[in-house]
C-alpha cells in the first residue's frame, strides 16, 4: 500500500453514536409514557371524597369506637361455601345471639371501589344475618363492611360497625 491511500472506515462513527443515543431515549420516553398513562387511568387517588370532613369527625368516630367496645359484642362475618351468600352472627357480651338488629354492609375488594356491593342483610335465625351476593365473586380476597343500625337511628352513625377480610378461592 502505499501512503497515500485513504484510511479504512470500519468501526464507531458518529452517526452510530447518535442512533444508540437516540434510540435510548425513544425507550426511556416511551416507557414513561406507558407509564403514566396507566397510573392515570387506572386509580384516581382519591380514596375518600370526604376526608376533611370526617378528619374534623374523627373525635366523634373514637367516641363511637368507645362506645361499641362497651357493649362486648362479638361477630362472626363469613361467605358461604360457593360465596354467593354473606353471612353474620353477632352475639352479645355473655355469648347469646342478638336478634331483630338491621344489618347492611358493603362487600368489595381491598384496593378499588369498582366491585363494591352493597347488602341489607335478613335475619335466618336468631342473631344470624345473611344476604345474597348480587353479583358472582372473582377468587382472591374481599372487604365486608358491616353496620348495625339501631331502630330509627341513622345509618351513617352505626351501633356496631366491624370490617372483615374475606378469602375466595380461585
Amino acid at each position: 500500500m502505499s501512503a497515500l491511500s485513504p484510511p479504512q472506515q470500519d468501526g464507531l462513527r458518529g452517526k452510530h453514536v447518535l442512533a444508540a443515543m437516540v434510540a435510548f431515549f425513544a425507550v426511556i420516553i416511551v416507557a414513561d409514557a406507558t407509564m403514566i398513562y396507566k397510573a392515570l387511568t387506572t386509580f384516581g387517588g382519591v380514596d375518600n371524597a370526604n376526608a376533611y370532613r370526617d378528619g374534623l369527625a374523627y373525635n366523634d368516630r373514637i367516641e363511637r369506637a368507645k362506645r361499641q367496645s362497651s357493649l362486648g359484642w362479638g361477630d362472626t362475618v363469613t361467605l358461604s361455601d360457593d360465596a354467593s351468600r354473606l353471612r353474620v352472627s353477632i352475639r352479645a357480651a355473655d355469648g347469646k345471639p342478638l336478634a331483630g338488629l338491621r344489618i347492611d354492609a358493603t362487600l368489595g375488594r381491598p384496593a378499588t371501589v369498582r366491585a363494591d356491593m352493597a347488602l341489607r342483610l335478613a335475619e335466618t335465625a336468631p342473631g344470624v344475618y345473611e344476604a345474597p351476593v348480587t353479583t358472582p365473586l372473582a377468587g382472591g380476597t374481599w372487604i365486608a363492611d358491616v353496620r348495625v343500625i339501631a331502630d330509627g337511628g341513622d345509618p351513617a352513625i352505626p351501633v356496631y360497625e366491624t370490617r372483615r377480610r374475606l378469602w375466595v378461592a380461585p
